[in-house]
């Protein structure tokens, strides 16, 4: 229930005061203006622009202000001074159409001390009065102190909530909570926690689709044209509708077409493989509610956060096409399954795909398709490589018979497969590991030794047996010495780490290929389950039988594959 203004002692006295006045007659307006923030919405109903209506509308009757008319922000924050209500007010001030502006108390003005302190000289100097109902202040009445430290509580108020508001949400992202309810597309708040995802399937379908296409070759741009042409709704208006509310921004567009970002985003969103990604934002102060991206080693991650729409190996996938998106598909031109994928194996720059014709003896026209490496005399201005040409069937042929050779190998001996793996693995890296283990531990040592060091540097400078400056100097050399030492144990941490880890990627290797009974040619899906990358070495030409028309061609050609890399040379000693 609304708290009447007689509960009041200071406006019950004003108005007690003003019994009998009579009105003010004048020909300028009396400004009546009020605010709601979103951090007042759980202050309950005192503080609800109809209730501040209430109270203003009384105080002006009470104490003889006519010609009155209300201003109003809704939700809008007290640190953010450019507000429609504020702005038309300030306006007509300007226009000198306004006598006096009445507010329920100053923080309905503003929370911010110098924006309010503007304020309140632009009042004065177009000799605009201003009265605070609730807080007895009225400018007639001449300079009150204490007007100055309420603007000053007002603006500490604001701050402190703010870092309380910023604790919040760092508490629920370490426990794998969103700080709000707004599910990406493919998810909704799950009943038991709003705070959580659950699956929201019609949109997930979707979503798997979205992937799918991706794999076969599709960019986002045709992605969403294909979503238009399913008459499928943007997210935007499908959430809007699956809640039951309007949507907050009415799209200009028609409701099924698609954005390229939208594609965009879904495919590079890590919340689809059931990974909670938090804290990513901020803003640099509670003044500037501009937000920017956190450096990642401040985020806040959990896996298995909330259930995946998307596995694991296939968002792996899509992220190592998204890597290559800059491939230009041409409306005349089908795509190859390993474009993306393929690499010069002497600059590392990608492959790129030309086309080209020739006409046979008949005059009928032969095309054909070849890769060469971006940084050739062909593609670039300033060459810094060869060609290294192959033709795509040629190339496609070689993956194709890699690949079936590899998992026919793998199905026909499972155990047999993985101890070969692992013993070449083995052998290969047995050394480099025991050399890291013996510099780690030794790296640990040295750590252990600078920090007694440091501590009985402490104790000499305190007893004066060590000048400051000659403590400071020893202090940064030996924390300097500690740094890199640390980054060198981390670095050796994960080289054992990654060593220790390859029985892991053998079995996940194994997994893929039982979902396969047999693989008879190459597609985008196939090859980026399978195949990190492509290695293409420059060819070399030696004469043949008949040097003057006939050359031998050869072309190191290396397969490197998910999870177990290069198996050309490893899988020659049998299986």
């Amino acid at each position: 229930m609304a708290t009447s203004l007689a509960s009041n002692p200071v406006a019950s006295t004003l108005a007690a005061q003003s019994i009998g006045r009579e009105p003010k007659t004048t020909t300028k307006m009396t400004a009546l203006y009020c605010r709601l923030s979103k951090e007042d919405f759980d202050s309950g109903e005192s503080n609800s622009i109809v209730h501040q209506k209430e109270i203003l509308t009384k105080y002006a009757k009470d104490h003889g202000f006519g010609n009155t008319r209300f201003f109003v922000d809704d939700g809008v924050s007290g640190t953010l001074f450019s507000r429609p209500g504020l702005d038309e007010l300030l306006a007509e001030v300007r226009k000198g159409r306004v006598a006096t502006v009445i507010i329920k108390d100053q923080s309905r003005i503003g929370r911010d001390v110098i924006e309010v302190g503007l304020l309140k000289r632009t009042f004065d100097e177009f000799d605009v009065r201003l009265i605070a109902a609730n807080d007895n202040l009225d400018t007639a009445n001449g300079f009150d102190i204490m007007s100055i430290f309420r603007d000053v509580f007002n603006e500490w108020f604001v701050a402190d909530t703010s870092k309380k508001i910023r604790a919040v949400f760092k508490t629920k992202a370490l426990n794998g909570k969103h700080s709000n309810s707004v599910a990406p597309y493919g998810y909704k708040p799950s009943d038991e926690d709003k705070f959580v995802w659950a699956v929201d399937e019609p949109a997930a379908e979707v979503v798997r689709d979205i992937y799918k296409m991706c794999l076969d070759g599709m960019g986002p741009k045709y992605i969403a044209k294909e979503l238009g042409r399913r008459g499928l709704k943007i997210p935007l208006v499908y959430k809007a509708e699956r809640d039951g509310v309007p949507p907050k921004h009415i799209p200009k567009r028609p409701d099924t077409m698609w954005h390229t970002s939208s594609v965009t985003d879904i495919l590079e969103n890590r919340e689809y493989i059931g990974t909670a990604v938090l804290n990513r934002k901020t803003s640099k102060s509670y003044k500037d509610h501009k937000k920017f991206i956190k450096p990642e080693e401040e985020w806040i991650i959990h896996e298995n956060a909330h259930p995946a729409i998307i596995d694991e190996q296939t968002w792996q996938a899509v992220q190592r096409i998204r890597a290559n998106h800059r491939v230009v598909q041409r409306k005349d031109y089908v795509k190859g399954p390993l474009e993306g994928s393929i690499y010069c194996i002497d600059c590392g720059e990608r492959l790129y795909a030309k086309r080209n014709s020739r006409y046979n003896l008949d005059g009928t026209e032969r095309k054909y398709c070849y890769y060469i490496c971006r940084n050739s005399r062909t593609l670039s201005d300033l060459p810094t490589c060869t060609t290294h040409s192959i033709l795509r069937q040629t190339l496609e042929k070689i993956v194709l018979d890699d690949l079936q050779r590899v998992i026919g190998l793998a199905k026909t001996n499972e155990k047999k497969f993985a101890n070969v793996l692992l013993s070449i693995s083995k052998r290969e890296s047995e050394r480099e590991v025991q050399k890291a283990k013996r510099e780690l531990a030794k790296a640990q040592t040295r750590i252990e030794t600078l920090d007694r060091i440091v501590s009985k540097l402490y104790e000499d400078n305190v007893e004066g047996k060590i000048n400051d400056e000659r403590f400071a100097t020893m202090l940064a050399g030996y924390e300097e010495e500690q740094n890199g030492l640390r980054g060198r144990c981390s670095e050796l941490e994960a080289l054992i780490a990654t060593s220790t880890a390859q029985t892991d990627s053998i079995e996940s290797f194994l997994r893929l290929v039982r979902r396969y009974t047999e693989i008879k040619e190459l597609t985008p899906e196939i090859v980026h389950e399978f195949i990190d990358k492509v290695l293409v070495g420059e060819p070399d030409y030696k004469p043949g039988r008949y040097e003057h028309w006939a050359r031998i061609k050869t072309q190191e050609v290396r397969i490197i594959y998910n999870f177990i890399g290069d198996v050309s040379e490893s899988l020659k000693e049998g299986v």
